[in-house]
């Protein structure tokens, strides 16, 4: 039987850190994906994780590594490693993300989020990054699913870089990670700082409006958003939240302005139960208007910048949104 004494009370989340020079968007992308397979096999046999493969691809074994391929059998994955982990082994499983949250989430929930076992969850493909593979690929229900299980911290790097240093964190966190990734090259900002877990990241400071973002082509629609909206005469600040979970939304509230008069969380998922309802949960006293943009519904099939625009998730349309809540609510 799982040990399921309550958890002693944690420390409160760290002060958010300082905002450092506004980050630019490198001219170069690359995919948070491929730098986890890069990074997995060192990083596995340093802190002796087990890694059960779902037939993914995204994993590259070596002989050093501790590595089972259980083929696509999610539900198997992480009943394996939950088993492991009861008998003293970290260990992680890769599958795609929709896979995660719909074919082995009853297993996530009760082998794993349940006793609190320290595994971590790697979700390849995630939101609409699945692109021509369609709504049976598309993971943009996965924040809501994942945050709403207690004691896990759910991880959305801002880029590869960023992926490299949280996987670590997660291979040495005590509970549940859920480590959310994309599928191809994403946008890179070599200017950011070390990621903290739970610890958001003020990226551009500001005092109007709090751009409260989330993954790497949505930090980089949020700073060229925070940019436009300069011309506008508005300071708006941005803020990435690559710990999008309960835990980290009072730390997320701390962390805006207060100064701020709007609030716009930008998301690729769903907004009902994602990131921004759990920041606008968190500052709701005080009282400050919120608009939510993400994903609404099921995407078609289509390329991944396509069913972003469809999203409304591209720079022009954010702007438009933007401009037009502050006009409403003034």
């Amino acid at each position: 039987m799982p040990d399921t004494t309550p958890p002693a009370r944690e420390a409160a989340a760290p002060a958010p850190e300082a905002a450092p020079a506004v980050p630019e968007i490198a001219p170069e992308r690359l995919s948070t994906r491929a730098a986890f397979t890069d990074a997995l096999p060192e990083l596995a046999v340093r802190h002796d994780v087990l890694v059960v493969d779902t037939d993914t691809g995204s994993i590259k074994p070596t002989d050093d590594m501790d590595y089972l391929n259980v083929g696509i059998a999610e539900n198997a994955a992480i009943g394996l490693a939950a088993g492991a982990e009861r008998w003293g082994r970290r260990a992680l499983v890769c599958t795609f993300a929709a896979f995660s949250v719909s074919r082995a989430y009853e297993f996530i929930k009760l082998d794993v989020a349940y006793p609190r076992r320290r595994i971590c969850v790697v979700g390849t493909h995630a939101g609409a990054s699945g692109g021509w593979l369609g709504p049976t690929h598309h993971a943009t229900e996965d924040l809501a699913l994942m945050n709403a299980l207690p004691h896990t911290r759910v991880v959305v790097p801002a880029d590869a870089h960023q992926t490299v240093s949280l996987l670590e964190q997660c291979l040495r966190y005590d509970g549940p990670t859920y480590l959310r990734l994309g599928r191809k090259d994403s946008p890179v900002f070599p200017g950011l700082p070390e990621p903290e877990l739970g610890v958001p990241q003020v990226v551009r400071p500001g005092e109007d409006i709090a751009l409260v973002a989330t993954g790497p082509e949505i930090l980089a629609v949020a700073l060229e958003v925070a940019d436009r909206l300069s011309d506008e005469g508005h300071r708006a600040q941005v803020v990435h939240v690559h710990t999008v979970d309960p835990e980290s939304a009072d730390a997320v509230g701390r962390t805006i302005a207060k100064a701020c008069r709007w609030l716009v969380t930008l998301e690729e998922a769903w907004t009902s139960g994602g990131m921004g309802a759990q920041v606008a949960s968190a500052i709701g006293r005080r009282g400050i208007p919120w608009l939510p943009i993400g994903v609404n519904g099921f995407l078609p099939p289509g390329t991944h910048a396509s069913l972003l625009e469809e999203s409304g998730l591209t720079t022009e349309s954010v702007l438009g949104q933007v401009l037009k809540f502050v006009t409403a609510s003034r």
